[in-house]
C-alpha cells in the first residue's frame, strides 16, 4: 500500500504541473479529508499506509482540484468568522472580506444599543450559505433573521448551517427575489447583503475556479455590476424602521457608486469600512428619523 509520504510527493508534483495554488497545503488537506485526520497527523505520520479505496478517492479529488474545482467544494467546508460552514456548488464560497459585514453590523448594534429593540430583527438578502445570517445570530442570541435567496438549493445549504450552529428557530428562510417577499413596511432594524456585484463584462478576467465553478447567480450583477444595488437599496429603505441600517458589501472600486445610490435613496452614510488591503469594502447607511412635526 502507498504511504502518506509517497502519495503526498505524487500529488504535490501533479498540482505543480497544473499550476495549482499552494500545492503542499492542498495535498495535505485532501489527504487528511479522505482519511479523516488533520494536517498535523498527515505531516507527522509519513509512513501511514493508504488502502486502495483511500488512494482512489484522493486521486479523484486531486484530478478535480487540478482542473480548477475549488478545494472548499471538494471538502464541503469553509471557515467563516471562526466557524465551519457547509458549502456546495450551489452557493458562493464565503470570503474573508465578507467578515467585515458581520463585524460592522455587530459594531453598529453595540454602539447604538439604546436605539434598537431588545430583540433585533434583520434581513440577510441573498443569504447563500447563510454565513452572514448564522454568524450574526450566533453573536446576537436575541436577534431574529429573515434570510432570503432566489435559489431553493442555496436555502437548503443555509438551513444545514443554521442547524449546525443551533440557530434554526431564529432564522426564517424564504425563497424570494431580494425583498419582494416582504411588504414595503418598516419591519427590520438592519438589512445586510453581499449581493452579486461583478460586471458581466469582467467574466473572462475571473480565475477559472470562480468563473467555471461558483454559481453565476451569486456572482454577476448585470452588465455594470450595479443591477442588484439599484433594486435592493430603495427596497431596503421602505422596509427599514426609522434609524435602521443598511449594510452592503461592494467590489473593488465600487464603494463610491454604492454610496451615491444610498444617498439618492435617502440614506445617511454611517461608515465605509476598508478591508485588510485598504479597499473600501463595506458601506453602512442609516435611514434617518422622521421629524416629529411630519
Amino acid at each position: 500500500m502507498e504511504t502518506i509520504a509517497a502519495a503526498r510527493r505524487r500529488i504535490i508534483r501533479d498540482f505543480r504541473r497544473a499550476g495549482t495554488e499552494s500545492p503542499e497545503l492542498t495535498a495535505d488537506i485532501l489527504i487528511g479529508f479522505v482519511i479523516e485526520r488533520d494536517r498535523v497527523f498527515v505531516l507527522s505520520h509519513p509512513e501511514y499506509p493508504l488502502d486502495d479505496d483511500s488512494r482512489a478517492r484522493i486521486d479523484a479529488l486531486t484530478a478535480r482540484r487540478a482542473r480548477g474545482e475549488p478545494l472548499q467544494y471538494l471538502t464541503g467546508e469553509r471557515e467563516f468568522y471562526g466557524r465551519a460552514f457547509h458549502v456546495t456548488p450551489d452557493v458562493l464560497i464565503p470570503r474573508p472580506e465578507t467578515e467585515f459585514l458581520v463585524e460592522t453590523a455587530i459594531d453598529i448594534i453595540l454602539k447604538n444599543r439604546n436605539m434598537f429593540p431588545s430583540k433585533i430583527r434583520f434581513a440577510d438578502v441573498g443569504t447563500g450559505s447563510g454565513c452572514i445570517a448564522v454568524s450574526l445570530l450566533c453573536e446576537m442570541p436575541d436577534a431574529f433573521c429573515c434570510a432570503t435567496d432566489c435559489s431553493f438549493s442555496a436555502l437548503s445549504v443555509a438551513g444545514e448551517n443554521a442547524r449546525r450552529h443551533g440557530v434554526t428557530d431564529r432564522m426564517a428562510r424564504i425563497c424570494s427575489d431580494l425583498l419582494t417577499c416582504v411588504a414595503p413596511r418598516e419591519c427590520f432594524n438592519l438589512i445586510l447583503s453581499n449581493p452579486p456585484y461583478i460586471a458581466e463584462m469582467d467574466y473572462n478576467s475571473l480565475s477559472i475556479d470562480v468563473r467555471e465553478f461558483e454559481p453565476a447567480l451569486a456572482l454577476f450583477g448585470g452588465g455594470d455590476g450595479f443591477e442588484i444595488y439599484c433594486r435592493l437599496i430603495p427596497a431596503s429603505f421602505e422596509r427599514l424602521s426609522d434609524g435602521g441600517f443598511l449594510i452592503l458589501e461592494s467590489g473593488a472600486g465600487q464603494a463610491g457608486d454604492v454610496k451615491r445610490l444610498t444617498d439618492e435613496a435617502g440614506f445617511l452614510t454611517e461608515t465605509v469600512v476598508k478591508d485588510l488591503q485598504g479597499i473600501p469594502r463595506c458601506i453602512a447607511a442609516r435611514k434617518p428619523y422622521r421629524s416629529v412635526y411630519g
